[in-house]
């Protein structure tokens, strides 16, 4: 499942890690799962939640005796698989240290279990005893998955550095091993690695990128001469010459993270996009509103919100993480799936513009056929079109036709769909706040 497809809630662990009001903004919309380690800790979670004016009635508690985790459960934690024959489960990737490196694909490893005395084990027993509470099926990976650094498209791409193929060595799996568990057990069939993009840490992607949906990703842009920018603009242009799931290269966003002290930089892209809202780490610079305006712009209708934690992602020693390494979502075992190829943002003029999207009800409860519809307008005008989608061969496909449109002009669209197990979704998923958009141009 990719980040920005429909989600139950979030994953945070007890003690917190991130803002109070963090946990209250998840809650405020979505389940806020929170992690504790016995019932002395549920009650004490449970009266500051109170306290701080969390809704109690969208928290679920999780005790974890034998599995309480560290706080970065978006590293240790699970993504969700979707299976024809297995259905729904939560993968359970082998969990084994943080290690960190230099910036060559080849830099030896520091292994922060020797330099830090930490042991992880009990954050590779928490997915487990997470499934186990909220009853799915735990799947378990025979390789290293770390999430921070493993980022998906939801079609069979993922995105990482190469500190993952190195933190796998250390573990005695090879790359073809690597690969070839990822491909059979998550249906992952391009792989990306691009080189480390810091001097020195744990080069965990999420810090330096983040996928926006298939086609877009989000790039942090250090300031001309940090140590960093070189290794930076040439890590885009591996990713200018990439294409995506649709075939045409990718739309590439910057985000600008000039330092808040010394040479450390923000990681705005450590973000986590929970259905309609974004949330985003802040650190207390001028930076921070250009960055939130970046967000919205990129991401219209969401609600974009930011959290400042002197405590912790700002601190002076260590820039590695922030919140969405500290955050896991938990996706809708019975979401509404959608997917869709843009129309091209110009089109010659034609004598209808085809919109065809993928439709999965994985509830099984039925799509509502009458709530299959596409939406549009030209550019300026106030209502909206609507026209049925219609069926294809394919049970999932269903096309539908903007008519022909005058060149010159602009046009907007978004998908709805709805079945009836009560859930109801749209492409952009913030529709109509949020929509696609095109241009008609003459061919002259």
């Amino acid at each position: 499942a990719a980040e920005w497809e429909p989600a139950l809630g979030a994953l945070v662990r007890w003690p917190l890690m991130v803002p109070e009001s963090l946990l209250v903004e998840i809650a405020r919309d979505d389940t806020l799962f929170l992690l504790v380690e016995d019932e002395e800790s549920r009650a004490e979670a449970q009266g500051k939640l109170a306290e701080w004016g969390a809704d109690l009635a969208n928290v679920q508690f999780i005790i974890a005796e034998q599995g309480g985790a560290h706080p970065w459960t978006r590293d240790w934690g699970p993504p969700a698989r979707f299976s024809e024959g297995e259905g729904y489960s939560l993968v359970d990737p082998w969990f084994d240290d943080y290690p960190l490196s230099g910036g060559g694909c080849e830099s030896r490893l520091y292994s922060q279990k020797q330099l830090t005395f930490r042991d992880f084990t009990s954050d590779d027993l928490a997915t487990a005893v997470l499934a186990d509470a909220l009853g799915f099926t735990n799947a378990r990976l025979p390789v290293a998955l770390t999430g921070g650094n493993a980022l998906v498209d939801g079609h069979g791409t993922v995105f990482s550095t190469c500190i993952m193929l190195n933190e796998n060595r250390a573990l005695g799996v090879t790359e073809d091993r690597f690969f070839a568990a990822v491909r059979q057990e998550l249906g992952i069939s391009r792989y990306v690695v691009i080189p480390n993009f810091e001097l020195f840490g744990i080069q965990h992607i999420d810090c330096f990128l983040k996928l926006l949906d298939e086609e877009r990703i989000l790039v942090a842009r250090p300031p001309e001469g940090h140590p960093h920018y070189e290794r930076s603009e040439a890590i885009v242009k591996e990713l200018s010459s990439l294409t995506n799931a649709y075939g045409r290269p990718y739309q590439i966003i910057r985000i600008d993270t000039p330092p808040y002290w010394w040479d450390f930089m923000p990681a705005y892209t450590n973000s986590l996009i929970l259905n309609r809202k974004v949330l985003v780490p802040l650190y207390g610079i001028p930076a921070d509103r250009d960055a939130l305006e970046t967000w919205r712009k990129a991401m219209p209708g969401y609600q974009v919100i930011g959290f400042e934690h002197h405590g912790s992602w700002y601190e002076r020693w260590m820039s590695f993480d922030a919140l969405h390494c500290r955050t896991r979502a938990i996706w809708d075992p019975e979401m509404l799936y959608m997917a869709h190829r843009r129309v091209d943002e110009t089109m010659a003029p034609a004598d209808a513009y085809p919109v065809e999207v993928q439709i999965r009800d994985y509830s099984k409860a039925g799509l509502i056929q009458e709530a299959l519809q596409l939406s549009w307008r030209l550019s300026g005008e106030d209502g909206w079109r609507v026209i049925p989608l219609e069926a294809t061969p394919d049970p999932r496909t269903f096309v539908a036709s903007i008519p022909n449109v005058s060149a010159g002009q602009g046009v907007e669209y978004f998908i709805s769909a709805a079945d009836r197990s009560g859930r109801r979704e749209f492409l952009p998923r913030t529709a109509p706040d949020g929509y696609y958009s095109f241009r008609v141009v003459s061919e002259d």
